[in-house]
């Protein structure tokens, strides 16, 4: 297997050799940021490794809680729950709604995280169809008992795909059931859709309800009831993201109200019973933090770049979509032909990863290109030029 040999940016070192970089997930730029390198080394040399206890029993540490207020604030929300790992998310917020739901409905090619996450929810789960608004609507009709409460699990951005759920109409088809629930994994889209970068449901216009802004509440403990007639949403809109990829960090944010966070903690085994984010980690995700919300003219240096790549993949004749998602992922004949491409591009020194399997993937695979908001339009003018030469 390939080992990284460097901070992941636009020029990466990849056993032993120096690559124009179009893989990975630092959509941003942020990993190599000499600022959050520099935060990391203080916070190691200041606090140490980690606390070695859970948060719940003395584990914060100033970084850790840094990262809480950085992320309420790039969020635009009164709080937020940090956790060890962004593939966490879905679980820890599935867990803390198991009492709010009656069944499970899961997009069929979800991310691992979300699939086990909808496995362990001690409910029946049900798979639907891709993005489809319209089967998961006969899909309730047909599977959902009467007066039960559906929870529906999406990626909003998906991974390999790079394709983005579509949210508005999921809201639409869940406000047939008082109580219902919508969970997005947010991984790929926080930090780069919407104004603001605060992802899927920003990008569809519906960040305040998915902060708690809607028809349904929190108490500290339980759902305050949904006032007689509101029934044009679903009764909780929520989401999950994490700091690794466009944000710099490492580790899993649910963002919130007060009231939400603090119930959220109380419930999840990832505040009571395991230890924070190593302390080096906490403060480099918060500088990182820090920065994306300090400086949007990276996100709109990202969207100008995927719009560049995306434009001269169309000019090949190849179908790309004309998203701000920086994941371009290209099916170019059979895998044989996918991995000569790989391997062509890499003898001169352009790095794009063939991907043989991942969640969403068909049978032949796809080489799956990153765009960063660090890559000049030279490189990406030589990217699409070598691949142009042997496509």
């Amino acid at each position: 297997m390939p080992v990284i040999q460097s901070p992941p940016g636009p020029e990466t070192v990849i056993d032993g050799r120096r690559y124009l970089y179009f893989g990975g997930t630092g959509y941003l730029g942020l990993q190599a940021h000499p600022e959050v390198i520099r935060a990391a080394c203080r916070a190691t040399e200041q606090y140490g490794i980690g606390s070695a206890t859970s948060r719940s029993g003395f584990g914060d540490t100033p970084p850790v809680v840094e990262v809480e207020r950085r992320a309420a604030e790039f969020f635009g929300t009164e709080d937020a729950f940090y956790f060890p790992s962004g593939y966490f998310g879905a679980d820890v917020l599935v867990t803390a709604l198991e009492d709010r739901f009656d069944a499970v409905f899961v997009d069929e090619l979800a991310h691992y995280s979300v699939l086990e996450a909808a496995r362990v929810s001690g409910q029946p789960v049900f798979a639907f169809m891709h993005r489809s608004a319209d089967v998961l609507r006969g899909a309730l009709k047909a599977k959902l008992k009467p007066g039960g409460r559906p929870l529906v699990l999406t990626d909003g951005v998906f991974a390999a795909l790079g394709d983005i759920a579509p949210v508005a109409e999921y809201v639409k088809v869940l406000a047939e059931y008082p109580g219902a629930t919508l969970v997005i994994d947010d991984a790929h889209a926080a930090g780069v859709l919407g104004d603001n970068g605060r992802g899927t449901y920003e990008h569809a216009g519906l960040w305040s309800a998915a902060v708690n802004a809607g028809p349904i509440g929190y108490c500290d403990s339980s759902f305050a009831e949904v006032p007689q007639g509101q029934a044009s949403q679903p009764g909780h809109l929520s989401a999950c993201a994490t700091l690794s990829k466009a944000l710099g960090g490492y580790g899993g944010i649910v963002a919130g109200t007060q009231a939400f966070v603090r119930w959220l903690k109380q419930s999840s085994p990832y505040f009571t019973g395991t230890s924070p984010p190593p302390v080096p980690i906490a403060a480099a995700s918060a500088k990182a933090l820090e920065i994306a919300l300090a400086q949007p003219q990276l996100r709109q240096r990202l969207w100008q770049n995927v719009g560049a790549v995306k434009r001269g993949l169309r000019a090949m004749g190849l179908e790309v979509d004309d998203t701000p998602v920086p994941i371009v992922s290209l099916a170019i004949g059979d895998a044989a032909n996918m991995q000569r491409l790989h391997r062509e591009m890499a003898d001169r020194g352009v790095f794009v990863p063939y991907m043989s399997t991942y969640s969403g993937l068909g049978a032949a695979g796809a080489l799956r290109l990153a765009v960063f908001a660090t890559h000049t339009k030279a490189m990406i003018e030589q990217l699409l030029d070598e691949l142009r030469r042997r496509a």
